[in-house]
């Protein structure tokens, strides 16, 4: 009953897009530094949600990204994390040689200890949805409905305050 109750509470945004094939190649190279090895990037249990410029930390509009990442130590443990990429602008001297710069990223969730399904951005804050784990729940299937928000800091931190889902 909970995988189905998690399969079918997977509710898309409007604002979500697919990642990007230049996005994805920041999001592969984020995710080897952060890899023990073993650990791989999955582009397709990724989402990507446009994000408002930050002037303090010199960006007019970039994204954030849910990351999933699986495979840790070659077993089949899952973790994910929110990356934030500002857009870098054509300048008077020239085209950036790379759209995206990471500005700043954070552990968010895996398993054993939360799993997002969605990602949006609303009120100068990313929201994240999904379950967290109740006493008696599995590994497999956690059943707590739970909301992440990420506010993005002044120097690029990301500051979490987690809410039931049902406030």
């Amino acid at each position: 009953m909970a995988i189905l109750l998690t399969m079918f509470s997977v509710s898309y945004p409007t604002q979500l897009m697919a990642l990007p094939a230049d996005l994805a190649q920041e999001s592969v190279a984020l995710s080897k530094m952060l890899s023990d090895g073993y650990a791989k990037f999955y582009p397709e249990h990724s989402q990507v949600v446009e994000i408002p410029g930050y002037p303090s930390l010199g960006f007019k509009s970039g994204v954030a990204v849910l990351m999933s990442m699986g495979g840790w130590a070659g077993g089949n443990t899952n973790t994910q994390y929110v990356a934030v990429y500002g857009i870098n602008e054509d300048l008077r001297l020239g085209k950036a040689p790379n759209k995206y710069r990471l500005i700043s990223f954070k552990r968010v969730g895996g398993k054993g200890d939360r799993l997002f399904t969605t990602l949006r951005h609303e009120n100068q804050a990313l929201v994240l949805s999904g379950f967290g784990y109740g006493d008696s729940d599995g590994l497999c299937c956690p059943s707590l409905p739970i909301n992440l928000i990420l506010t993005i800091g002044d120097r690029g931190d990301l500051r979490e305050s987690l809410n039931s889902a049902s406030q």
